[in-house]
């Protein structure tokens, strides 16, 4: 949801998935809620009947939402970012546990707990079946609030910290009242003085728990070696693939193609030389390996997912130095 300033009143009320046919229920809810109004592509993670509900309230600067949710997949993709929605999103579980996966970390939180992202990242959240209280405020709303939050990555938020407390209690009293007094609708001084008692509590939250931003990886970091380390695995496993690419890799990881590239980059490589290397890599072990000497050098290079032996060859010497050939004849001793 975008919380951007628009001159429209307050909104409350509740929205739930059983509203679409059983046998097209999360397909509806796709296409129709999921990636239209919340921007988000959802997806289940058990057999578990897909299941939605949810109250919210919509006002300039803030939405809230509290719900009831099966395990899903929620993913932000470069496509659905494109919509100028910069929001801080807080969330928090109730009843429950979320994963997220952004710019190559992983982090679990549980009941308590808060995630602290923006919407303007690519990432995805992997949630158990529970209960999950969110809200969202332009980002703009904290720049007063949290010194240098531009360099926010995401953050995690302890059970214990006490203006999360505070913040989660104010949301909740927001969504039992709906800002209603006496069946009407509140005016905007009314709503905006809502939003910005919680731009003020998140803007404390975020600076009581500096120490758990998490900002984009620098090279040399454990978490880019992992991630490093899980690539170059996930590329060895899959070489023999003629039509493996990048875009598999980036998938199976859960981070976009253009985060693999510029780890790659900041090591002097590029995908396609990677992908080359293990190829090439794994060709020179099955020539050496002994099984695989009836084999011919034109199927060990079909198999190790070269299309092109001239390519392969030439490819080979540059590596190794040797032909095929001699790699096959290289006496067992000298490896």
């Amino acid at each position: 949801m975008n919380s951007q300033p628009r001159e429209t009143p307050p909104l409350s009320g509740a929205i739930s998935s059983s509203v679409f046919p059983e046998h097209n229920r999360l397909n509806s809810w796709r296409e129709h809620f999921g990636e239209q109004f919340l921007r988000l592509q959802i997806d289940p993670l058990d057999d578990e009947p897909f299941r939605y509900d949810a109250s919210f309230t919509m006002m300039q600067g803030l939405h809230v939402s509290k719900g009831s949710v099966s395990a899903i997949k929620c993913t932000r993709t470069n496509v659905l970012i494109d919509d100028s929605n910069d929001d801080v999103v807080i969330l928090i579980p109730q009843r429950g546990m979320m994963q997220v996966i952004e710019g190559g970390k992983e982090m679990t939180i549980g009941s308590g707990d808060a995630l602290v992202r923006r919407s303007s990242e690519v990432g995805q959240t992997l949630s158990t079946s529970g209960e999950y209280l969110t809200m969202s405020m332009p980002h703009a709303a904290l720049t007063g609030q949290v010194l240098d939050v531009d360099r926010l990555g995401f953050a995690i938020v302890s059970e214990g910290n006490t203006a999360l407390g505070l913040l989660a209690s104010y949301l909740n009293a927001i969504l039992a009242s709906n800002i209603r007094e006496n069946g009407q609708t509140p005016d905007f001084a009314v709503s905006a003085l809502a939003a910005r008692h919680v731009h003020e509590l998140s803007g404390l939250v975020l600076d009581s728990s500096r120490d758990n931003w998490h900002r984009l990886d620098t090279v040399g970091s454990g978490i880019q070696e992992a991630r490093m380390a899980a690539i170059r695995s996930e590329i060895a496993r899959h070489a023999i693939d003629p039509d493996f690419s990048i875009n598999d890799v980036a998938r199976r990881q859960g981070v976009s193609p253009g985060y693999i590239r510029k780890l790659l980059a900041a090591r002097g490589e590029r995908f396609t030389d990677t992908l080359r290397g293990a190829r090439l890599d794994l060709a020179y072990r099955m020539l050496r390996n002994r099984q695989h000497e009836q084999s011919r050098i034109t199927e060990i290079a079909y198999h190790c997912g070269f299309s092109d032996i001239s390519y392969f060859n030439r490819s080979f010497r540059q590596r190794f130095d040797m032909t095929p050939g001699d790699a096959r004849r290289q006496d067992p001793a000298s490896d």
